[in-house]
């Protein structure tokens, strides 16, 4: 009794009784049915100083947040992470039940993953144990960043659910930092700025908002989270001023300092290009030679260990490692190019994940790096990370993405080229005819730009015993009604030129008969059928890619029955996508046609509700049957 009254005690204080947070976690239980957890309160500030030793801006990170539990028996992971540049220096909590954080019950320490990954990334976590409605977890934490250019964001949105947080910006004011906003609209986000002594003060308030979406199919966080960009510019030392991060310009010139620092090699590898380039007789085919090696023989690990996230690992490392990350392999590829004799350049780039271009300078621009060689005066981009993907051609996550490249003290602008829908073109072609209940035939699938690339790397990393499964399961990824056999496809080293998949079929359950009358459902796939965005969807939904499907069916009618009726064609025309299917006879053939065409391979939330109509339509079209009579 003398505990229970310990408790009701220290809520009072806080000013929140029990029954209060009970009845607030039943209604945000109500309002967020898959979260454990909502967070009641957040306080989270940025506190600047200058570097005493260096001309740097350290930033020192302390969070202060509580947790009510909407569920009982619920456990979360509360985690913050650190890295060669940071440290954190406070990383403790209770709860309302008197649970503790403690050196037993947390961890902090490195993370590495083998394999494809390699950082320098540590974490805190601790699991908190939520054992009953409306109980809260309180968490503080301090993070020390000794160089605020690594600190280039802070997000409003958790993946939690937010009662109130609130984010304080305290910057003195000899240091320029600006603040700049990003996705703010439709969000309740209140702003003052005040002056405190020499400091300038910028608060930012949220009430009310909802958890970051775990849904598929979405853009890079930076394009839908609310959140501030950190941009420190400049230092003030008296009257002298120093740049840190001030323009585009300063940010080259830390990349170039970077890559200055670089010790190639060429002689290691130097046999190794004579005797890939000795053959070959234009200057197109001597770089693709190159070019297709580092893709075939360089195993890409994503590597991240403080600077070497940013610097480029010397080419001759790379090429006796056999493995590298986008800068190493984009160094592989520069100089083992300008060992034959090209102008080849490293180049700066951001994927489509990122919202932002190079008239922003910040470390958060740009998430990868290639190689632009430069021949007639064309810059022709390459990337080696992808495999499978051809000379002259270039990756959907990179088209139309603004790239730095490299240029002495200088640098150059530019933007990877950006293809239409016709690009993937992918197409899927039958020719059948009816046996019994059984539509029987031969298949034909034709793949050309990313849907090709994908399903060849895919291919190449499966196992050997695993590749037929494996193309078979491309061909007939979920109906079990679907028998193939006799796969066969073309050349799949070739990466110029479309991909052919060939294949003997049999589908069930699509023929039916009744009297003197057959019931033919013709179309084997049905694509997008029931692909309903729901309601609730906040994010734009992102394919990652253009898509461009062509499908056709070719059927052959049974001796002695004639085409009795075939369905009305459909079709709907939207500025961002199209869906169309249509019937036609020819002879003793019926002829099936349906294209589905995402120009963008994008569907903005403003576009929901006219997707969801459409695919309603789409798939009531799939129901129509070919009606065929005997004779």
């Amino acid at each position: 009794m003398r505990l229970f009254f310990m408790f009701m005690a220290c809520l009072a204080v806080s000013g929140i009784s029990a029954q209060d947070n009970t009845s607030l976690a039943k209604d945000l239980q109500t309002k967020y049915k898959d979260s454990p957890v909502a967070i009641l309160s957040s306080d989270i500030s940025y506190d600047f100083s200058k570097d005493p030793n260096r001309q740097l801006v350290k930033v020192l990170v302390k969070t202060t947040e509580k947790y009510l539990s909407l569920r009982f028996n619920s456990k979360i992971t509360k985690s913050v992470v650190y890295d060669n540049n940071s440290e954190v220096e406070k990383f403790s909590g209770s709860s309302t039940l008197k649970q503790e954080v403690s050196d037993k019950t947390k961890y902090c320490g490195k993370y590495t993953s083998e394999g494809y990954f390699y950082d320098d990334s540590k974490f805190c976590t601790q699991v908190l144990n939520l054992k009953e409605l409306g109980e809260v977890w309180s968490m503080n934490i301090v993070k020390s960043v000794n160089d605020a250019k690594y600190e280039p964001a802070s997000y409003f949105q958790d993946e939690y659910p937010i009662v109130s947080r609130k984010i304080t910006f305290t910057i003195p004011n000899t240091i320029d930092v600006e603040l700049k906003e990003f996705n703010f609209a439709g969000n309740a986000i209140v702003k003052s700025e005040t002056t405190s002594g020499s400091n300038r003060v910028v608060t930012f308030t949220v009430s009310n908002l909802g958890p970051i979406q775990d849904v598929g199919y979405k853009p890079g966080i930076q394009h839908h989270a609310p959140h501030v960009l950190i941009l420190v510019k400049s230092l003030k030392y008296g009257s002298q001023q120093q740049n840190l991060l001030s323009s585009t310009d300063d940010l080259y010139s830390w990349y170039r300092s970077l890559i200055s620092n670089l010790n190639p090699k060429p002689e290691v590898f130097k046999s190794l290009v004579m005797d890939l380039i000795k053959d070959k007789k234009t200057p197109e085919d001597k770089i693709k030679s190159i070019f297709y090696w580092v893709q075939d023989n360089i195993r890409y690990i994503a590597y991240e260990d403080g600077i070497a996230g940013f610097k480029p690992d010397d080419a001759q490392n790379v090429f006796e490692k056999k493995y590298g990350d986008c800068k190493g392999m984009a160094n592989l590829t520069k100089e083992m190019l300008k060992l034959a004799g090209f102008d080849a350049r490293l180049t700066w780039i951001g994927t489509r994940q990122i919202l932002y271009d190079y008239s922003i300078p910040s470390l958060a621009v740009d998430n990868h790096m290639i190689c632009t060689v430069i021949l007639n005066g064309k810059n022709y981009f390459l990337d080696a990370t992808e495999d499978n993907i051809p000379f002259g051609d270039y990756a959907e996550r990179i088209q139309n993405r603004q790239v730095m490249i490299e240029n002495g003290e200088h640098y150059i602008l530019d933007k990877v080229p950006q293809f239409d829908k016709n690009r993937n073109l992918e197409q899927h072609s039958y020719t059948a005819k009816i046996n019994g209940e059984l539509l029987e035939g031969s298949g034909k699938f034709t793949y050309h730009g990313e849907p090709k690339k994908d399903l060849v790397t895919r291919y190449t990393h499966t196992q050997n015993d695993k590749k037929e499964e494996y193309l078979e399961s491309v061909i007939n990824s979920k109906k079990t009604d679907f028998k193939i056999n006799n796969v066969t496809t073309g050349d799949l080293k070739e990466r110029s030129g479309p991909l052919d998949i060939n294949f003997q079929f049999s589908l069930a359950n699509t023929v039916s008969s009744f009297n003197n009358e057959i019931y033919v459902d013709i179309d084997p796939e049905k694509d997008f059928k029931n692909t309903i965005i729901k309601d609730d969807r906040k994010v734009d939904v992102d394919f990652g890619e253009k898509i461009l499907k062509k499908y056709s069916v070719e059927m052959e009618t049974p001796p002695g029955y004639t085409v009795s009726s075939i369905p009305e064609n459909f079709s709907v025309a939207e500025p961002d996508f199209t869906f169309s299917i249509s019937y036609s006879k020819s002879g003793n053939k019926v002829i099936y046609q349906k294209e589905i065409s995402i120009n963008s391979g994008l569907i903005a939330q403003s576009e929901f509700g006219k997707w969801n109509d459409a695919i309603k339509k789409l798939t009531k079209a799939y129901e129509n049957q070919i009606v065929l009579k005997k004779n």
